[in-house]
Order: structure tokens, then C-alpha cells, then sequence
């Protein structure tokens, strides 16, 4: 630990309040300033701003791009690479204000300044905020020091008393379900303010990390650590399947308390057509959605120039103010896009494979490693020709209409236009066209009256895979077909988008449950069907899957895109790396990230589209990219922060 004092003033957020300073020991427990109780609960408002403040401080992640580590998504224009992406955390600063804050409330109580039953609801808060930090360490550092109470009376000789050994990381999983469940038996049910935590909060927050420490627990052999390390020895970097039952048993406890309780639903989960179904799950992300959500943030602070960061992720045709400097900077790729399903047909809204079909054969198994040479002009006629660029989309799972920019589809009043090219009335093909293809200039060709251009729009009006000599654009392209959508102002470009976060929705609980269910053998098999396939309906499917674990993962996927929980669910799991391809691990199999090039078609007497399964530009030898795509068991746990001045155990050594 650091041997360093300093001064620190807290001022709160009351008028004419200041709260006084005092030396206080910077080490783990962070740089805040011993505060007298008395000061910091003179007012319950005042009381109200540290809680507030103390909900900013927790590792939400929120609108991070956590997901482009693996498959199913990427820079847009980046190599692409395949990592851990789980976020981590270590701020024992944090810690220390929390236990100051649950510390301060019993005197609170004793002046008069809150009611028991505020005290008790206030105390519920700290410790899910508390549990939620602890959480977040856990799940990437192992076994972690457990500092529950202010350590301002213990210093001792030396400061013997500020130094604490990490518990092993069994200890630590069960110490923040502990904090929660009694977290739950503090909080009210409902609060009057949207996204405070509640009883069912605490209980939809428990479900989720008993599943993370059953996951591991399960697949812990899946990628062990090297036992010689002294932090796998002294079992902090430690977890193995004896544990998994009694993890199980605790996710479905507390996932079925919180969907019997019905006091969330998922929000209108019964659309009368897939139109309904887009047009519900687009408005899902557009505000908070009370019945849905458990826990999120606000981006709404009355400062119309505050926002959540996510317009950079709007393709370039719609924004404004990017030349340059890189719009689109979120890819889809082509992997999640065949995740999501087929309906059948519009009035039967049975699931098929989403997998698009390219290719008259139907072998989709094929794509090209460098579609430039290898694709060629005899090749066209095993191509699918599909009537319009939108074709392979419009019977698509309503998720991904409504969460994911696609060719041809219409948004913010304007066609996007992805394409890489076409192919000649000669039947010549022409990929990626350069500036010396006489064929190539933005106002190319007429054909049967209509003007076609080979990266689908005029100058702007086009988001296409290769930069163009002296374009001056050329950082807005993206070498994938596919943006996300889920978060972006629908009407206007705005730089200053403040749609909210759902940190924890209903959703998730439901998959939650059937998850454990089906892991374990435990459990509601009936009711974890029924939520499963509640999620489905909501997505405008007419038909029922089985409670599968292929089923509940395939939802992990398809439900939350964008959300960061596919890179939550490989980490847990211990599924990021699969060098074997083994088929029996269903979700984490190392893989090639890639792309759908739309060409338009003119060798006929109608203008058509084929669609190339190709790995991006940015991934082929003119790019020089060496294809290595590469996770090491050691990566599911990361570096500890000063552990020698904190005296703890390293880990990976």
C-alpha cells in the first residue's frame, strides 16, 4: 500500500453544506477523506446526494464495445481480433465510501433525520452497491480482500491493520451472494424513483451471479489455470464442479422469486404481426421501460449536450459532422446476422435457420479468404438472385430489424446503402472496383432506367468495404454490411443521444432461470419453457422451442446484442477458447469474423443481387492481416493492482 496522506474535501450536494476534511491513509481503500457521520447526514437529502453518488460509482459498463472481442461483432474498419472483453474492476476507494455510507445510517436513525424503515431501505441500497462492486471484481481477479466496515480505528503498528489477505475466490462468490440476499431483506418492493434498486433487484442481481460462479464452477476444467501458480494453490484463482449445485440451486431461487413475484413483464410481449414486433422492440431502447427493467442508467440530465456515446456507431450516410474522423465504428458481422431466425412467412411465424442463403447449393459453409481473386465470373450463376437488396432480411427475426442496420434498409429518413460492387451486363465481375475501373466513378450506369452505382450510392450516399483512392471519406467506410441500431436516435442525427442503459432487465432473469434449469435438473422445467419461449413471442414468433441449452444460448445471443452479455456468457462459461472447434462446445468455437457483400446483378434483364460470404478486407493479406485469433486460459483472470504494496498474492504466476 501506498504510505501517502492526503487532504481531500467532500462537498455535498446541498445548498450551503461543506463537510470538513481530515487526513485519511491512501491504500486500497481509495482516495476519499474521512468524513464525520454527523456531517455527512445532516439532511436526508444530503443523504439522498451520497447515494446518488455512490449509484454513478458502480462498473455498469454501460455502452461499451466489450462484444467486438468475439465473433459476432467488430471495429469496423479493424483487424479483426477475438479477446476477453469482461469488464473488470478494482477501486477500493468505492468500497470505502460505501462502508462510510452504511456505517453513517444507524446515527441517521438515532438524530431523527430518517425513519427505520428509511434506514433500512437506504442500508439495502449500499449493500447491493456494495455486493455489485465486489461482483465485478470477483468475476475477472479470482479471490479478492473482503473489507466490509471503514478501517479508520485499526491502523495499528506499521498500519498492520489497513493490510487484508485475499479470501479465495469460493469465499468471495459466496460473500457477495450472502450481501445480496440480505440486500433483498432490506429493500422495499417497489421504490418511487425509477432505477433504485428494489427487493426483486437484489434478487434478479443474486440470479445472475449464482450463475456466473455455477458456470465456472462447471466449466472450470474446460480451462484450467496452471496449478503451480501460488494463487491457484492457495485456491484464489479456484473454482471446481463440486461447487455448481449449490450455485444452481441459488439462481433458480432467486431468478423464480422475482418472475412469481410479477411485478416485472417483459414489454409487449404479444405483437400481432412482425411489423408490431420491430416497431415494440425498437421503442424498448428508445426510453425506460419500467415493467422491463431492473436496473439501468439514465443518460436524460437536462443538458441537451450530454449523451451516451453511441451516435459513432450510426453508419456514415446519416451523420453529420464525421468527415474524416470515422462514423459506422461498430460492425455487425455476418455471424450474428445468420443467428438470428426466419419466420416462416408473415402469417405463419414459425422459426427456420436464419442462416442467409448465398448460394443455389445451400452449402453456406464456404466463403472466400480473398474475395477479390478468388471471386470470378463463372462463379455468378451458383449465386441465389434475390429481386431486392433487402431480400435475404425482411422475414428475419423482428431483433434484428429492429436492433441491426442492414443493406437497403430505410433509416433516418434515408436508403443505407452497403454494397461492394456488381456485376456487369457482360457478366464480368467487378469486387471492391477501383478508381482506374473506367466503369467505377460515382454516377456509373443506367440500366432498364434506373441508375445503379457500385457501392450502391452517390458520393456520400454509400457506406461501402474498400477506400477509394483520394476519398476523402475514407474513414467512415466499414468493411462489414452491418451496423447496431438498438441504441441510435431512430428520427435525427444526434451526437448527443441519450437513450437509456438496462444494466439488468426481465429478459435476462427468464434466461436466467432456464439456464439453471437446464444446467442443473433442477428446478421448474415448465416455467423456464414458458420463459424461455416468452422471450421468442415478444420477438413475434407463433411457436414454442424446447427448454434446450442450444435454445436458452441461442437466446443469450439474439436477445442481447449489444448488451455485452455473449462476451459475459463465453467468459463464465469458460468457452472463449476452443482450439479444437470441438462441436460439442455450442458456444465458443474459434472462428473467422465475417462479412455479406451485396453485389447488384446486371448480366440479366432485370436488375438482381447476389450476396458473397467473404472475410472483410480488413482481414486478408493487402490488409496484412496474419489471422490469428488467439485466448489463453490465463486471460479469464486479470492482474491485480499493487499487490505487492498491498501484500496479496499476484495472480497467473
Amino acid at each position: 500500500m501506498k504510505k501517502i496522506f492526503r487532504y481531500f474535501v467532500l462537498t455535498l450536494l446541498i445548498a450551503g453544506t461543506t463537510v470538513s476534511c481530515d487526513k485519511f491513509f491512501d491504500d486500497m481503500e481509495g482516495d476519499l477523506s474521512k468524513v464525520a457521520a454527523e456531517d455527512m447526514i445532516a439532511t436526508e437529502s444530503g443523504l439522498l446526494s451520497l447515494l446518488a453518488n455512490l449509484y454513478s460509482g458502480i462498473p455498469m459498463n454501460a455502452f461499451s464495445t466489450g462484444d467486438q472481442g468475439q465473433l459476432f461483432a467488430n471495429g469496423s474498419r479493424s483487424t479483426p481480433s477475438y479477446y476477453s472483453s469482461t469488464s473488470s474492476f478494482w477501486s477500493y476507494g468505492t468500497i470505502r465510501s460505501i462502508n462510510k455510507f452504511l456505517e453513517a445510517l444507524d446515527g441517521a436513525q438515532e438524530r431523527g433525520i430518517i425513519t427505520e424503515q428509511n434506514r433500512n431501505a437506504y442500508y439495502g441500497e449500499g449493500l447491493f452497491l456494495r455486493a455489485y462492486c465486489y461482483f465485478a471484481m470477483v468475476r475477472t481477479l479470482g479471490g479478492i480482500p473482503i473489507v466490509d466496515h471503514s478501517l479508520d480505528d485499526q491502523l495499528g503498528g506499521d498500519n498492520a491493520g489497513l493490510y487484508f489477505p485475499r479470501s479465495t475466490e469460493k469465499e468471495t462468490w459466496d460473500w457477495v451472494l450472502d450481501q445480496l440476499q440480505q440486500a433483498a431483506e432490506y429493500l422495499p418492493e417497489t421504490q418511487e424513483q425509477e432505477m433504485r434498486v428494489t427487493k426483486y433487484t437484489a434478487l434478479g442481481m443474486k440470479a445472475r451471479v449464482a450463475l456466473w460462479a455455477a458456470s465456472e464452477s462447471k466449466y472450470w476444467s474446460r480451462a484450467p489455470i496452471n496449478s503451480s501458480y501460488v494463487a491457484v494453490q492457495k485456491k484464489l484463482t479456484y473454482m471446481e464442479d463440486s461447487y455448481k449445485d449449490n450455485y444452481y440451486a441459488q439462481a433458480i431461487e432467486a431468478a423464480e422469486a422475482v418472475i412469481k413475484s410479477e411485478r416485472y413483464k417483459l414489454y409487449q410481449p404479444t405483437p400481432g404481426s412482425i411489423k408490431d414486433a420491430v416497431s415494440n422492440l425498437v421503442a424498448l431502447f428508445q426510453g425506460w421501460k419500467k415493467e422491463e427493467g431492473l436496473l439501468g442508467r439514465s443518460y436524460v440530465t437536462g443538458d441537451a449536450n450530454d449523451g451516451n456515446g453511441v451516435n459513432g456507431w450510426s453508419p456514415n450516410q446519416v451523420v453529420t459532422g464525421y468527415m474524416g474522423a470515422g462514423a459506422g465504428s461498430y460492425a455487425v458481422t455476418l455471424n450474428l446476422a445468420d443467428e438470428y431466425d426466419y419466420y416462416a412467412g408473415e402469417a405463419d411465424r414459425s422459426r427456420k435457420d436464419g442462416k442467409i442463403q448465398t448460394l443455389n447449393s445451400g452449402d453456406e459453409n464456404v466463403f472466400f479468404y480473398d474475395v477479390e481473386s478468388e471471386m470470378s465470373d463463372d462463379k455468378v450463376a451458383s449465386y441465389k438472385k434475390y429481386d431486392r437488396v433487402t431480400e435475404p432480411f425482411e422475414l428475419k427475426d423482428a431483433r434484428f430489424q429492429a436492433w441491426v442496420v442492414y443493406p437497403g434498409v430505410e433509416f433516418r429518413g434515408k436508403t443505407i446503402y452497403m454494397q461492394g460492387g456488381y456485376v456487369d451486363e457482360q457478366g464480368s465481375v467487378h469486387v471492391y472496383p477501383k478508381e482506374n475501373d473506367a466503369l467505377s466513378k460515382f454516377d456509373w450506369t443506367t440500366f432498364a432506367q434506373e441508375t445503379y452505382y457500385p457501392y450502391g450510392g452517390a458520393l456520400e450516399d454509400n457506406s461501402f468495404f474498400y477506400r477509394l483512392k483520394d476519398d476523402t471519406n475514407g474513414n467512415n467506410r466499414s468493411f462489414y454490411c452491418f451496423t447496431p441500431r438498438k441504441y441510435l436516435d431512430q428520427n435525427a442525427d444526434n451526437a448527443n443521444t441519450q437513450t437509456p442503459w438496462y444494466d439488468l432487465r426481465y429478459a435476462e432473469v427468464l434466461l436466467t432461470y432456464a439456464e439453471a434449469v437446464v444446467e442443473s435438473g433442477k428446478g421448474d422445467k415448465t416455467l423456464a419453457a414458458k420463459g424461455l419461449n416468452e422471450i421468442r413471442h415478444r420477438a413475434g414468433f407463433t411457436d414454442d422451442v424446447e427448454l434446450t441449452l442450444a435454445n436458452v444460448l441461442h437466446e443469450w445471443k439474439v436477445e442481447f446484442a449489444f448488451e455485452n452479455k455473449w462476451s459475459d456468457v463465453l467468459y463464465r462459461r469458460r468457452a472463449f477458447y476452443n482450439p479444437d472447434n470441438n462441436p460439442t462446445v455450442e458456444e465458443g468455437s474459434v472462428g473467422q469474423k465475417l462479412t455479406l457483400i451485396p453485389l447488384v446483378d446486371l448480366s440479366g434483364a432485370s436488375a438482381k443481387y447476389i450476396f458473397l460470404r467473404a472475410l472483410p478486407y480488413s482481414a486478408t493479406s493487402a490488409f496484412h492481416y496474419s489471422g490469428t485469433l488467439r485466448f489463453i486460459n490465463e486471460d479469464y483472470y486479470g492482474a491485480i493492482s499493487n499487490y505487492a504494496n498491498n501484500r496479496i498474492e499476484e495472480n497467473n504466476k
